[in-house]
């Protein structure tokens, strides 16, 4: 019996989050284990996954635009599921670090071929809301990764947690690979035969539209302040308002699964209905949410009271996911369809190397270093620094509105 594929992707990418970031809620348990620096766990949560992510999501992008999308999907995200499972088995640092590679080589092939088979999936003018949908699994994953990483990691330590946490994964691979369907290629009008390099193919294509350079520009730099806050706010929980694991794996469970995901659901529907009127309202939605979030966010790290921090948490969870789905429904309304999966895979590229390498290494960097002048306080402090990136992505979005009309057709190939 053959079932919804959008589904099945947005639950894979649900378990993909929750394998990536049931290591943030146990940072202050591995630390303490095997007596780690905070840099240490930066590069360990950030650097180290980057890497390797980026660098085999190009050839998974060029396997994508040729091969079974499907396929590629379900190997990889039975690959990260085993290697996640295989993190709770670790016994020092290096063991973390080669299985954290192990988990980024996997999930490299998992978000480039499911944004293309979501493209050929759904109208352009419904894209927006089908990748809202899909994103929408993250806010779901961290929800899940939070909860067990809390309670099952203070219940019974951090390895259960890898082991609970890579298990689903192993049986949604097996759902996408024999439930569901490789969707057909839609192929737009004009659609380039692609000569020599795809990835040079397509980074020319990008480069030669400035709205599509600001638009990379722009999740690049969101993505410090989005990979820098999930790395470390359970950490940030923990010592400064003296929360327990689980109780602050639940808080943040809440604020980001469920605010999170209503408000990037919300925001993608939000954006596809007033896009109809005037286009450039994909981008002003998500220039507002960042400019309205910020006041939540020094909220959160300003206030001493734990009830107001949580409060204003909440209140930033519900707006930080807007600008996923904007975003990449741009991108592929953009570029011509055989080049979707590489301009995915480079985009993805910009968020998490910049984002995912830069964010969470820099805050350990900087609370490091904020220790002596600081105490506790000074992972607070480093956070903060990292959040005024976020000024930074917006103008880069309003960058992006600039170079559009209200009437612009939002894209060039079907």
């Amino acid at each position: 019996m053959k079932i919804g594929t959008l589904p099945v992707l947005t639950a894979i990418f649900a378990i993909g989050q929750l394998d990536r970031h049931v290591l943030s809620i146990s940072l202050n348990q591995l630390g303490l284990e095997f007596d780690l620096s905070d840099l240490q766990l930066g590069l360990l949560s950030g650097l180290v996954f980057a890497l390797v992510f980026v660098l085999f999501g190009f050839p998974v992008a060029i396997l994508a635009a040729h091969g079974n999308r499907r396929n590629i999907v379900a190997a990889s995200a039975f690959f990260w599921s085993a290697m996640t499972i295989v993190m709770g088995a670790a016994q020092n640092f290096t063991h973390l670090v080669v299985a954290r590679l192990g988990v980024g080589i996997g999930e490299a092939g998992a978000v480039a071929p499911a944004h293309s088979m979501i493209s050929d999936l759904y109208p352009p003018e419904r894209r927006t809301s089908a990748m809202a949908t899909f994103s929408v699994g993250a806010n779901i994953g961290v929800l899940l990764a939070f909860l067990i990483g809390g309670i099952v990691g203070q219940a019974f330590g951090w390895r259960w947690a890898f082991v609970i946490a890579g298990i689903p994964g192993l049986f949604l691979a097996a759902i996408l690979r024999f439930a569901t369907d490789e969707p057909k290629h839609v192929v737009g009008l004009q659609e380039p035969v692609t000569k020599g390099s795809l990835f040079m193919a397509t980074l020319r294509t990008m480069l030669s539209d400035k709205g599509l350079v600001h638009a990379c520009c722009a999740v690049s730099v969101t993505g410090i302040v989005t990979f820098g806050a999930l790395a470390w706010n359970p950490t940030f929980l923990i010592r400064v308002h003296g929360f327990s694991q689980a109780e602050a794996g639940i808080i943040l469970a809440i604020g980001i699964g469920l605010f999170g995901g209503a408000g990037t659901w919300a925001s993608g529907r939000l954006a596809d209905r007033l896009g109809r009127r005037d286009a450039r309202w994909r981008f002003g939605i998500v220039i507002v949410c960042i400019l309205v979030g910020k006041i939540c966010v020094f909220g959160i790290l300003l206030f001493d009271n734990a009830t107001a921090s949580i409060a204003s948490f909440f209140g930033a969870a519900g707006l930080a996911g807007v600008f996923w789905g904007p975003t990449f429904a741009h991108l592929h309304m953009r570029m011509p369809g055989a080049m979707r999966p590489m301009a995915t895979a480079i985009f993805l590229f910009a968020f998490n190397l910049g984002g995912l390498g830069f964010g969470p290494t820099l805050i350990g960097f900087l609370s490091d270093r904020g220790e002596i002048h600081f105490g506790a306080d000074a992972l607070r402090y480093a956070i903060v620094v990292i959040q005024c990136f976020g000024f930074w992505g917006a103008w880069h979005y309003w960058r992006v509105i600039r170079t559009m009309t209200a009437d612009q057709p939002q894209t060039i190939r079907a």
